[in-house]
């Protein structure tokens, strides 16, 4: 069974495990004829976990995902004392205790770059973000779909966000006084714009349409 490389197989069974145990003790309590009956359902589920169990974890994740992010982000470690919190094919999360940065293998830039304050109710802030608080033109030219085909897709775009963290994290990674606050003036001005944008273009456009 050679599975799917973006899943975490043993990560999943160990949750379906848990779902096959309550329904064995749910059925337990129910009349023989009942176990009897479902019995053998829950024992071919278990053989079919122990075969997913067995589907080891790509150790460079999807694409070199994993490989990618830990060259990419070698920094955090040595430079921020971050560690990496969880790992899995397509995501890696890494946390300074004050700190958080996740990143994911996604065609979505917002879910492939998410970081803010290691909070109760955490804040999410996205790479367009921080370009804009530091009035870096490329916050306009963040694709709105990534293509993550390839492991040089995948590394064109990591590389990317590791350069603009390297240039303009540092308040970020070091949880400096204030800087989540700035983060997020700066993600209202830009929501704001964007709007404003959105609104131009549908008044052009329905001027263009009469």
């Amino acid at each position: 069974m050679g599975g799917d490389a973006r899943v975490n197989y043993p990560a999943c069974v160990r949750q379906e495990r848990e779902s096959i145990r309550k329904l064995q003790e749910f059925w337990s309590k129910k009349a023989p004829q009942e176990l009897q009956r479902y019995g053998p359902l829950l024992e071919v589920g278990e053989e079919i976990l122990k075969v997913a169990e067995a589907v080891p974890v790509p150790k460079d994740g999807h694409l070199g995902f994993l490989r990618i992010v830990r060259e990419c982000f070698q920094f955090l470690l040595v430079e921020f004392d971050f560690s990496i919190t969880d790992e899995q094919p397509i995501r890696m999360r890494f946390s300074s205790g004050k700190a958080y940065l996740e990143l994911e293998c996604s065609s979505n830039p917002w879910m492939s770059c998410q970081f803010g304050p290691e909070t109760r109710e955490q804040k999410h802030f996205y790479i367009y973000d921080l370009l804009f608080l530091y009035r870096d033109q490329r916050y306009r030219i963040v694709p709105e779909q990534l293509t993550m085909n390839s492991s040089t897709e995948v590394q064109d775009w990591f590389q990317f966000i590791a350069g603009v963290f390297k240039q303009y994290g540092r308040d970020v990674l070091s949880n400096q006084p204030g800087i989540f606050d700035r983060l997020k003036h700066a993600q209202a001005e830009r929501d704001a714009e964007y709007a404003a944008a959105m609104a131009k273009l549908h008044r052009a456009g329905s001027q263009d349409a009469g």
